[in-house]
This record gives C-alpha cells, sequence and structure tokens, in this order.
C-alpha cells in the first residue's frame, strides 16, 4: 500500500485513506503516529475542491433549470453532487501533499 510522508518527522506514515481523511487547510487534521505532529493536505487540494465544487454546482444548476419533472431534477441533480464529493475524495487521497497544520488548538 502507498505511504505518504508526514510532513514533520518525514517518516512514510499515512496511508491514502488516513490522507484522505486530513481534510483541507481549515481542518483540524490528522495525528502521525510516529511524531505526534499534525497534518493536513495543502493548497493544491484546495483548489481541487473549490473547482470540483463549483463545476459540480454548475451541473446542478442546470439540470434544475432543465429537467421540469421532479424525477429527473432528483436523479440527474444529485449525480453531479455526489461524483463532486466522491472526486474531492480521490484527489485528496492521491494527489497534493501533506503540510503541517496551520490551525491553532
Amino acid at each position: 500500500m502507498l505511504k505518504y510522508t508526514c510532513p514533520h518527522c518525514g517518516k512514510k506514515t499515512f496511508n491514502p485513506i488516513q490522507k484522505a481523511l486530513c481534510g483541507g487547510m481549515n481542518a483540524s487534521g490528522r495525528q502521525c503516529p510516529e511524531c505526534g505532529g499534525w497534518a493536513v493536505n495543502g493548497k493544491a487540494c484546495l483548489i481541487a475542491g473549490i473547482v470540483l465544487s463549483i463545476a459540480g454546482l454548475i451541473a446542478f444548476l442546470y439540470a434544475y433549470f432543465t429537467f421540469w419533472t421532479k424525477r429527473d431534477v432528483i436523479v440527474r441533480g444529485i449525480i453531479p453532487l455526489a461524483a463532486t464529493i466522491v472526486l474531492r475524495f480521490v484527489f485528496n487521497m492521491f494527489f497534493g501533499k501533506l503540510i503541517p497544520r496551520i490551525r491553532k488548538q
């Protein structure tokens, strides 16, 4: 399984699921099991999340204004929103890099 490097100690301690669950730069992040430092996903994941969210919103609004029956809006409107969530999770898993948490607690 792939391992990602902790930004504090430099050891490969995060797997893809843990990296995806670290969250964005405003999240509390995940703690490294080796050194105890907190890590979050960097700016690339933040920018990709914003772009994917805007694309999902545009696709939802397009479905809402072009399909007039209630069933069509639900089916064709929920799919882009679900795809947005899944694509953000996958992007956080495999792309970008971990950075130290800047948020104070």
